[in-house]
């Protein structure tokens, strides 16, 4: 017959001594882990300056380029002919259809749309969403109860998490 046994785990550091060198340890880890992240940030940044000036320059130039391309389609639909698109030498011009969505017209808003769906019977179209609203019943978990929590299939709980907050150095960019 097999048992199963917890077992006790025993820390690895005895003594107070011992845990102030481990807390050192892992202040120095992060010290060096903040200069590391700092350093290749800082070289980051050097790269993204070098580029950024051209980046934009030929972002304004690609944005006048197509918007000529644009014009000249608009200008000359019968090169089209009945399609969507238009194959050239260096590659494929025309207009992409989006996804259907759904506007009001002018003088309506969805809150008016509502209405007249009610009005006009078509429920089907209003969506009705029910959920439990958890922070109203944390707020009042005091009045409620943990008994009376209990009996609508509910407890609070709250977790505890262990956390080593060492003191870091100045990290110099």
């Amino acid at each position: 017959m097999k048992t199963n046994r917890i077992r006790n785990i025993r820390p690895a550091i005895s003594g107070r001594e011992a845990m102030e060198s481990v807390v050192g340890e892992i202040a120095a880890i992060m010290n060096r882990q903040r200069i590391l992240t700092a350093a290749m940030d800082a070289q980051i940044q050097a790269v993204r300056e070098q580029y950024e000036g051209q980046l934009a320059t030929d972002s304004e130039m690609l944005d006048r380029k197509i918007e000529e391309v644009r014009l000249w389609s608009e200008a000359n639909p019968n090169e089209f002919g009945s399609a969507r698109s238009l194959d050239a030498v260096h590659g494929t011009i025309g207009w992409r259809s989006g996804p259907p969505s759904l506007k009001t017209v002018a003088g309506w808003t969805f809150d008016r749309v509502l209405q007249a769906l009610k009005n006009t019977g078509a429920t089907g179209y209003i969506r009705v969403k029910e959920e439990v609203n958890k922070q109203h019943l944390l707020s009042d978990r005091e009045l409620i109860g943990p008994e009376k929590l209990r009996e609508i299939g509910l407890r609070v709980v709250q977790d505890e998490a262990f956390y080593v907050d060492p003191k870091l150095t100045e990290v110099e960019a």
